[in-house]
């Protein structure tokens, strides 16, 4: 069995860019609803099974996303971040404000694989950093796979700082 390597990247939300990442005016942002929980489920499986990086956990981490979302999401323990092309959800984050969880963004930024390199990944981030912020969280953590395009590309945006980890922290 191959062992994952992790990372955990934190960002100082005191120095967070104020000005956010444009959006194209054919997207829309919003904060998902339990309605959404179909569309949500549908989109961050895709995303996560698109990436070559997840295949050897791809299993534990649609079973997290599944519990993350008709758990904690309708406990109010998080909240999703989405955006939308039409009814379509095509990038989705999942915010967690506790400051004693090892990740604030359990789930990571997705992005549809169609929609990649169009910036989305990039706003979603901020968007979900800045909502963090002003939840009154001075950092903010994420937990990856170390090899994932957001770990090489995106994370590091926004003076993430990247720490490896031996196994995934509880």
């Amino acid at each position: 069995m191959k062992l994952s390597t992790w990372v955990q990247y934190s960002w100082n939300l005191k120095t967070l860019p104020a000005e956010a990442p444009k959006l194209a005016a054919r997207y829309t942002v919003e904060t998902a609803s339990l309605d959404d929980r179909n569309l949500l489920q549908a989109a961050i499986s895709r995303s996560l099974s698109m990436e070559p990086a997840w295949s050897d956990d791809l299993a534990s981490r649609l079973k997290l996303t599944e519990e993350i979302i008709n758990t904690a999401l309708p406990a109010g323990e998080v909240a999703f971040v989405a955006v939308k092309h039409g009814a379509r959800i095509i990038a989705a984050a999942a915010i967690r404000d506790s400051g004693d969880k090892v990740s604030n963004l359990p789930l990571g930024v997705c992005v549809l694989n169609e929609y990649r390199c169009r910036g989305l990944g990039t706003f979603i981030l901020h968007d979900s950093l800045r909502r963090l912020k002003e939840r009154g969280l001075d950092e903010a953590r994420l937990v990856s796979k170390k090899g994932l395009t957001a770990d090489r590309f995106l994370y590091p945006k926004f003076g993430g700082k990247r720490v490896e980890l031996s196994s995934v922290p509880v």
